[in-house]
């Protein structure tokens, strides 16, 4: 008999804001203990919230056997790799006075916005153990400013969002990107209808294109990319990765809920444009044949699962200037979109502002943008750069048809 032992620990403070100023604060701890037990062909898994005695959890794990639950016994080899990214954003004790004169500060230099959401500090800790002798720690720390800015008298319920999420803390250099969006949002622009270079965040343009990306479809053949394991399908410059290293997503844990870590903590899709895994379990890939993604994710009381982390491409540009020089348009605030089986993609952009050379220029009226999964990484991807002054985020262009709504 095999087994597996995962602990998970976090501590979270989180700030409500109304009216620009802080109304309430919750503070969690929570910890979560799991054992799976494999034997036969079967799993047993037992999970507890709190402080987990292992040796009480193990005996459950073992009961849960006789459910004949079945699953692959494949655990990873013995490795010792502890990467602790934990460190002290703000102190803790200091986060309202920190937040109450950033959000003063952020009030005064946009009077016309009011602003309510939340501002979140979150610590974290996960260890994994085998009974191969694997050991694998992950721990991290994160800040994310989230706030809703209303254009007050518009009688709209948002009109732009103020966002920031790092581990790193620079109220000034936060405050100096704000104030340039805020600037841009009252600058009217303008653009053509037609073909254009929409920049945006990878998860905003791809994030509906995952679903063809999963195992199970993929066998099943109702993926657009089924049979398509291992062939050139994508632009050369594309490479995509569900990103789980710390260094860029940083509420991710470096390695899967099965003990899995890839190189760079970035488990590798599509490599410059060739099919090269989908997202699977152990499980999923033993069933069909698949190479394992190492994505997986689990419940704390549960069997492993399909998991995704955050969008990762290869940086293909040193800056927003290089990747899209002239006019380009920076898509911010999309919600309504969708994929049709096809494979084609449309969303309203309810924000969106012109850039020229990489630097904003003004906000545009409200349009749609559009584009066909197979061109929009392929021969209509531009490429990636990291960039957006301080926020050092990802941001990828594709030329998309662009109508005004």
């Amino acid at each position: 008999m095999e087994k597996e032992f995962i602990i998970e620990k976090q501590h979270s403070i989180t700030l409500n804001v109304t009216a620009g100023q802080i109304d309430s604060y919750r503070e969690l701890e929570k910890t979560t203990g799991t054992v799976r037990v494999y034997e036969n062909g079967c799993i047993g898994v037992a999970g507890c919230l709190g402080e987990p005695d292992e040796e009480a959890l193990t005996a459950q794990a073992k009961e849960a056997l006789s459910f004949g639950i079945q699953y692959p016994c494949s655990l990873e080899g013995k490795a010792e790799i502890i990467e602790d990214h934990d460190r002290e954003i703000i102190p803790a004790a200091d986060l309202v006075p920190v937040m109450t004169d950033f959000l003063k500060r952020l009030g005064e230099q946009c009077p016309k916005m009011a602003l309510t959401n939340k501002i979140s500090l979150v610590h974290g800790k996960t260890e994994y153990r085998n009974s191969l002798g694997r050991h694998l720690v992950s721990s991290g720390a994160n800040l994310s400013i989230a706030l809703v800015g209303q254009n007050r008298g518009s009688g709209n319920l948002m009109d732009m969002i103020f966002a920031w999420q790092g581990d790193e803390f620079d109220a000034d250099k936060i405050l100096a990107e704000f104030k340039s969006e805020y600037d841009a949002f009252y600058i009217p622009a303008d653009i053509e209808p037609g073909r254009w270079p929409v920049v945006a965040m990878p998860m905003d343009l791809y994030g509906t294109f995952l679903q063809h990306f999963i195992g199970d479809l993929y066998a099943a053949g109702a993926s657009l990319l089924s049979g398509k394991l291992g062939e050139k399908v994508f632009s050369d410059k594309l490479t995509f990765c569900d990103d789980m290293n710390p260094d860029s997503s940083f509420e991710s844990c470096f390695f899967d809920a099965e003990g899995c870590a890839a190189k760079d903590y970035r488990p590798v899709v599509i490599e410059n444009g060739v099919l090269k895994a989908l997202v699977t379990t152990k499980k999923t890939a033993e069933q069909y044949g698949l190479p394992n993604s190492g994505t997986a994710n689990a419940p704390y009381d549960g069997v492993p699962s399909l998991g995704f982390h955050g969008t990762w491409l290869a940086k293909t540009a040193g800056s927003l200037k290089e990747l899209v020089p002239g006019k380009a348009i920076l898509m911010m605030v999309a919600s309504g979109g969708d994929t049709t089986p096809d494979g084609h993609f449309a969303t309203p952009v309810q924000l969106a502002y012109l850039l020229e050379d990489g630097k904003l220029v003004g906000r545009l009226p409200e349009i749609s943008v559009g584009g066909n999964f197979f061109d929009m990484l392929g021969k209509d991807y531009i490429g990636t750069a990291i960039d957006w002054p301080f926020k050092k985020v990802q941001l990828c262009a594709v030329t998309m048809d662009v109508t005004k709504n």
